[in-house]
């Protein structure tokens, strides 16, 4: 069993086969707050030769290394108590991996938790379970030693897991020195019909359920969820190859450089793999090489699409999502309380982000504006099913929406539009897919009156697509309205104003997004918060029809303002 630390701040090092990772996490919260994060490029499982062993020069550069974190823990106050030190494969594997772990200790007062098969792939499941919101499908961890495969299933925020994961041999620096070895192509299909055996064997054995396979089943294949360095580099090659511009690979146009929660479909997964699979090594390393894809990851990435190959031969896949987060994640998310994890990690994380700020709603404000907000957005847009989650996305939104009010009228739109995306101050947030990052880039945005000088803004857009940017639009032009009614006391000054909402919906061509009228009710006496030149300016843009139509190519949304005849009580 994992020692909970009795407080924050604590580190985590995970030694694993490909490299050691280091990071401080600020709190024990949802969100697992990372104040410093490092890695060292030391790979413990190309060190060791045919001798399983680790080198005296490898121990000492790990030594080294392990001395300069805990003056780092030093530095940012961490208690000794308070570090966690896990390996994985390549310790396991090591002839003199209990000699290694024992010289750490002597050279450091650390002692290393030398995870077993079984415990490193629950772990490492339970890092993508805390980097997302709602896990539903594989997960699959790919180390340098081994390959972790595992299922989790969301159902109503109780997260089933797999009670037999599994971990095997096929991490990608042990896939390749395999590869290496093999002298012919008949070797070549041997060891390619062995993975397909063993994981055909592992899928059976993780007991995937019933109800998940099914969900996958009308899906066309299951949703996957890939961490470790190899899928992570593999998720790189796409973003890279898909949007590069330019002849230099280091450059991307990809809007969201940003790993996880980055989204390929099954049929983009086997492509990448049938086209890089029986690439040799030095034609990848110079072909391959690019952004957030080292030299030494390029060369691995042949064996990589060899293993993905070979997956798919057993298991059909709808989509990938990419996670960043892995054994390390997995570890701080196990010492979080049962309440603390059922939470959403994005919403958590927004929270404290905006609690830094004097601009941030107090909670009646906020309760205000989202009760308000409520009253004008259909039932079908805020229903957990809907694939833009705009039930998640609505009260983050709210909680940022005030945050950029005191900035310069010209950059509130533009520094609102990118904190959310890769140059922003939400960009390191957990629990948030690429297309939630745009839809809440776009919501922050009309805001604050949607008017952004930059060249991305289109390119957010059409990740999107026109009915979701009609929605984000919509909403995020009425969250404009209601702060401007009331901006120093939100939400609850327009309850005093007297205006108020009520919509009608009805369903066209797509049940998912119903026409929308919303109907602007004023009160009977003129109120001098809801009805001053400012705010009817406002109301008039949000009742453009035309205008609306042709900034969204959509005519979902309808608004018309009235005055009521009877007073509220």
């Amino acid at each position: 069993m994992t020692t909970v630390p009795n407080e924050a701040p604590f580190a985590v090092v995970d030694m694993g086969s490909n490299g050691i990772r280091f990071g401080i996490v600020s709190a024990l919260a949802r969100h697992l707050p990372v104040s410093y994060e490092e890695r060292a490029p030391i790979s413990l499982f190309d060190a060791q030769g045919s001798d399983r062993v680790i080198p005296e020069e490898t121990i000492a550069e790990v030594i080294t290394t392990f001395r300069r974190y805990k003056m780092l823990c030093a530095q940012a106050g961490v208690a000794p108590e308070n570090v966690k030190v896990i390996a994985t494969e390549a310790t396991r594997l090591a002839a003199n991996g209990q000699d290694f772990m024992s010289r750490i200790h002597e050279a450091t007062g650390w002692t290393v938790r030398l995870l077993s098969k079984e415990e490193e792939a629950l772990i490492s499941a339970a890092g993508i379970v805390g980097t997302f919101y709602r896990v539903n499908g594989l997960t699959m961890d790919l180390g340098g030693g081994s390959f972790e495969l595992s299922y989790v299933h969301d159902k109503d925020g109780s997260i089933n897991r797999s009670e037999a994961p599994v971990s095997l041999p096929f991490g990608a620096a042990a896939l390749k020195r395999r590869l290496e070895e093999c002298e012919t192509d008949a070797d070549r299909k041997a060891l390619y019909d062995a993975i397909v055996a063993s994981i055909r064997t592992s899928l059976e054995q993780i007991k995937v359920p019933a109800s998940l396979a099914a969900e996958n089943d009308g899906q066309d294949g299951y949703t996957i969820y890939m961490s470790g360095g190899g899928f992570r580099a593999l998720g790189y090659l796409s973003m890279n190859a898909e949007n590069s511009v330019s002849s230099d690979r280091q450059f991307t146009s990809y809007v969201l450089p940003i790993i996880s929660g980055y989204c390929i479909s099954g049929k983009e997964l086997s492509r990448l793999a049938k086209k890089h699979k029986d690439t040799p090594v030095c034609k990848a390393v110079k072909a391959l090489t690019g952004f957030r894809v080292s030299k030494r990851r390029a060369s691995m990435l042949p064996a990589v699409c060899f293993l993905v190959s070979a997956m798919m031969q057993v298991i059909p896949i709808h989509r990938v999502f990419f996670s960043e987060g892995g054994v390390r994640q997995g570890l701080c998310y196990t010492l979080l309380s049962l309440e603390e994890q059922r939470k959403d990690p994005l919403l958590e994380g927004v929270k404290a982000h905006a609690a830094r700020s004097s601009y941030a709603l107090s909670s009646s404000e906020f309760e205000a504006t989202l009760a308000i907000l409520t009253t004008a957005i259909p039932a079908a847009y805020l229903d957990p099913k809907h694939p833009l989650q705009l039930h998640r996305l609505l009260p983050v939104a709210i909680h940022l929406a005030n945050l950029t009010t005191h900035y310069p009228k010209e950059t509130r739109a533009y520094v609102s539009f990118h904190m959310p995306l890769a140059n922003g101050a939400l960009a390191n947030i957990p629990g948030v897919s690429h297309t939630e990052r745009c839809a809440l880039a776009l919501l922050l945005t009309y805001r604050q009156g949607g008017q952004v000088p930059d060249r991305f803004f289109r390119t957010v857009q059409k990740m999107l697509g026109r009915h979701e940017v009609a929605l984000c639009r919509y909403v995020g032009r009425l969250m404009e309205l209601v702060f401007s009614i009331s901006p120093l006391n939100p939400g609850c000054g327009m309850l005093e104003s007297g205006i108020s909402f009520s919509v009608e919906q009805r369903v066209l061509d797509d049940p998912l997004y119903p026409a929308t009228h919303l109907t602007i009710r004023l009160c009977p006496t003129v109120s001098p918060l809801a009805e001053a030149p400012a705010i009817k300016a406002i109301m008039e843009n949000l009742c453009d029809t035309k205008a609306n139509a042709a900034a969204t190519s959509n005519t979902l949304f309808s608004i018309t303002i009235e005055r009521s005849t009877v007073e509220k009580e």
